[in-house]
């Protein structure tokens, strides 16, 4: 299972290198917003320890 699990994120890293530079900032960035969307989200409109 671990060697699997290895050889697959071996080939996602190839895949991931394999890619222009343009294309990998582009994508870093969307992972980014969508993240920060999704702790927005979770947080709520006030964070939790703004009026602490």
């Amino acid at each position: 299972m671990v060697d699997l699990i290895w050889d697959a994120g071996c080939r996602l890293g190839a895949w991931w290198d394999s890619l222009p530079e343009s294309v990998r900032s582009v994508a870093c960035a969307v992972v980014m917003l969508a993240l920060i969307a999704v702790a927005g989200a979770i947080e709520g409109t006030a964070p939790s320890g703004m009026y602490y």
